[in-house]
């Protein structure tokens, strides 16, 4: 969990409460406190709340909370006339680019060790380390816009933040610390992304290393923000909490002209976005019974305003997507110790779901012969589902407006999980067996249902379908009393004659075989894999 350092009496100042109020606040709006020292309060927040990774933020929200300081903050952008021309070349390398203008800064030093601290936390979360987004933070001063963010052969050469020479961009990625820490994330590609001014001044090397010539100092009056992604809403989102947060700093936000091929887009964009307000389902969750005005007043203190029947959503909120997240704003604005514990109806003891004491018993038996257990998404991308096994994805079942390409179609089988496992794990020592007890989701006309499956790979020089059927016939006996029956059958997953339907009492709960040697090298896999994918119905 990523943690926050708070100076005591620069954050007291901040949010306008002494040092026992603040202590006994900060747990209700949803941070724990790590430790408490003469001048400093360390916090953990959770990575869902990016916003909450400095100070600022979190004396915003503590204000709220407080009544100090209610309903949504609102941020003006202003039109800088500053523009970035993007090269098409970078559409197969690092396609996007959101940049702003932030004039009017008076820094110290601890703002910038804030900054640079919010800076590292999303590179770490939702820039997945710098593949899915990378930020630049610059000093305006010797900058002649406009800027290009273009592509560059490796020979280029400029003075990178921390050297005290020339180098080349392949020089980067060979000799610096960050070039080998994410040079891996341009391996492949004959040229990179750079960004530059109207005069040739580096800005950026996106995702490496900033240009020695725009750092940023306490001395910083002005700041250009560039964030490069591999994906716009991502960066959208990040750009949004670094520009809210330079804005509570003090800053004026300025709005920059982003000119690619297919057409221009102004960012950032920090107006609010709207979830219905639906006030049944807020009282359902939180077990309250609280009236139009009182859930007003709640969601003021949580710093969100209502709109007719919507609630309005700070931008820099990225976590708020549904109106049960409505539900929980109003709880922490409520106060979470003010709702009042009630015993469960029943007096009768708990116990355990048997549907789990089920999957439980299962999972237990494949670990005990020897299988090292997974935990995967149920959400995965369409490559590693589909493209890797040449399936048809036409029957895929997609999420609307992923927020990832990775997490953007819901699972109808287990097995291409465990072989992206595998693929992960190539320089591990061999044999690896590894399985899963999750769930899958298949379409039933025009509902989807979700099933419980189980599945199993052993990866070895020479894993096969014998030893494939010989852990699955030892699970069968263990766990059902009855051997299982094969007939040969092909499947997507599994090798022309080397795979069968598995069935139990004549009746198919799934299949098992060897992987084809197309899916091990598209996974880039260098040993046979053999496995089973079933259904767990019968074992429940």
């Amino acid at each position: 969990m990523p943690v926050v350092a708070l100076e005591t009496g620069r954050f007291s100042e901040l949010v306008g409460a002494d040092r026992e109020k603040i202590l006994d606040r900060l747990p209700y709006i949803g941070l724990d406190i790590e430790s408490v020292e003469i001048d400093r309060i360390r916090v953990e927040y959770s990575p869902n709340r990016p916003d909450f990774g400095t100070d600022y933020g979190i004396a915003k929200a503590l204000r709220g909370l407080l009544g100090l300081e209610l309903g949504l903050k609102r941020y003006e952008v202003y039109p800088s006339k500053i523009a970035v021309s993007v090269d098409p070349k970078l559409s197969s390398v690092r396609p996007f680019i959101a940049c702003a203008i932030a004039d009017g800064l008076d820094f110290d030093d601890e703002d910038i060790r804030q900054l640079i601290s919010l800076q590292e936390d999303l590179h770490n979360g939702l820039g997945r380390r710098r593949k899915m987004v990378a930020i630049g933070m610059h000093d305006i001063s010797s900058l002649v816009p406009p800027m290009q963010y273009r592509a560059a052969d490796p020979s280029f050469r400029f003075l990178p933040l921390g050297e005290t020479s020339l180098m080349r961009l392949d020089q980067i990625l060979a000799e610096t610390e960050t070039g080998k820490t994410f040079g891996r994330i341009l391996a492949g590609y004959k040229h990179f992304p750079i960004l530059n001014d109207s005069k040739g001044t580096v800005l950026s090397f996106p995702p490496i290393v900033n240009g020695s010539a725009t750092k940023v100092t306490s001395d910083t009056k002005s700041m250009f923000i560039d964030v490069t992604s591999m994906e716009m809403p991502a960066g959208d989102d990040v750009l949004a909490i670094i520009t809210t947060t330079l804005a509570d700093m003090g800053g004026k936000i300025g709005s920059v002209k982003v000119n690619y091929q297919e057409g221009a887009r102004d960012t950032p964009d920090l107006s609010p976005s709207r979830v219905a307000l639906d006030a049944r389902l807020i009282n359902q969750v939180t077990g309250l019974e609280l009236s139009g005005k009182q859930i007003v007043d709640c969601l003021r203190k949580s710093r969100l305003d209502v709109s007719g029947r919507s609630v309005l959503i700070p931008r820099y909120r990225i976590d708020i997507l549904h109106p049960v997240d409505i539900a929980e704003e109003v709880a922490l604005g409520y106060g979470i110790d003010a709702i009042e514990a009630e015993y469960p109806p029943s007096k009768e003891p708990g116990s355990l779901n048997r549907i789990n004491v089920g999957l439980d018993r299962v999972s237990e038996s494949v670990a005990m012969a020897g299988f090292i257990e997974t935990m995967n998404f149920d959400l995965v991308d369409v490559a590693s589902l589909y493209t890797k096994f040449s399936r048809s994805p036409d029957s895929r079942i997609e999420v609307e407006n992923p927020r990832t390409v990775e997490h953007s179609v819901l699972r109808d089988s287990i097995l291409p999980s465990l072989m992206a496992a595998l693929s992960r794990n190539v320089q591990a020592t061999y044999p690896q067996r590894i399985y899963e007890v999750g769930r899958v989701f298949l379409r039933d006309g025009s509902k989807v249902v979700e099933r419980p499956r189980l599945s199993a790979l052993a990866a070895h020089s020479s894993s096969s379908f014998s030893e494939a059927k010989m852990y699955l016939e030892a699970l069968a006996l263990t766990q059902l009393g009855e051997s299982i029956q094969t007939r040969p059958a092909g499947h997507w997953a599994f090798a022309e004659g080397r795979s069968a339907e598995v069935l139990v009492k004549k009746q198919g709960i799934g299949y098992m075989g060897e992987v084809r040697p197309t899916a091990l090298a598209a996974f880039g896999l260098d040993v046979p894999v053999a496995g089973y994918e079933i259904d767990l119905a019968p074992f429940l």
